[in-house]
């Protein structure tokens, strides 16, 4: 089971989550960060022998990438463009491998039905062959896209957000969105370990996806990694 997080986004407790993880996706300028946090967060994955991603957004520091923003599609491949190199500047230092690229907050959501944006940003990240995989929401049409231009893919779901029927992720702020409550949480994660997810509408469905995620500047986050943990060992037992 593949357990990954969003790190190298400002965040003072990155090193807390490493023990539990295989996988994080680094802020690599646009929502947040530079060559330098590229770095340093690389390296802190290093020491706990994690696996390293590039996580791009919209340029769009002041909402933090969480909102969906009108941008030409040239404008927003150069700024994809410059993220990646961002992180493939930072990735240089070290003897590691570019293992993934998972797009953040609304460009994530955006990707997933708007085909001019799929086909904008795949076309990006094929000038970066090094990327060995694309993290990608699960159930969506950008993961045939992906596959159809020989990416490989590894499907995805959240552990702390809630979904709608069609499983899209429910927006921000939507009351409900957020899981904050710790039994809806252990609930949600051992549907979501025995493949099912329950959506908005009250109907468990079943959802087939390769890596779980947790974001790291939620309420409880530092709890929730640890019960993701905890019910991954009592499965594997």
């Amino acid at each position: 089971m593949q357990i990954n997080v969003d790190l190298g986004e400002g965040g003072e407790n990155d090193s807390i989550f490493m023990p539990y993880i295989t996988t994080c996706s680094i802020a690599c300028g646009g929502h947040y960060g530079s060559i330098e946090t590229i770095k340093e967060t690389i390296a802190l994955a290093l020491r706990y022998k994690i696996n390293v991603g590039s996580h791009p957004s919209y340029p769009d520091k002041k909402n933090f990438g969480r909102k969906s923003i009108s941008i030409k599609l040239n404008e927003f491949q150069d700024s994809i463009r410059d993220q990646l190199l961002n992180f493939k500047k930072a990735l240089s230092f070290y003897s590691t491998k570019w293992h993934h690229c998972k797009a953040h907050g609304a460009l994530y959501n955006d990707i997933a039905d708007n085909g001019k944006l799929t086909d904008a940003y795949l076309e990006v990240l094929s000038d970066f062959p090094e990327i060995n995989y694309l993290i990608l929401p699960t159930s969506k049409p950008i993961i045939e896209s992906a596959k159809k231009m020989n990416f490989k893919v590894l499907k995805e779901v959240f552990s702390d957000r809630k979904y709608d029927e069609v499983l899209s992720l429910i927006p921000r702020n939507n009351k409900g969105s957020i899981i904050t409550s710790s039994n809806v949480f252990l609930m949600n994660l051992k549907l979501l370990l025995d493949g099912k997810i329950q959506t908005s509408d009250g109907v468990i469905k079943n959802v087939l996806y390769d890596t779980i995620c947790l974001h790291s500047d939620t309420l409880k986050s530092k709890e929730f990694i640890n019960t993701i943990a905890k019910q991954i060992n009592k499965k594997q037992l």
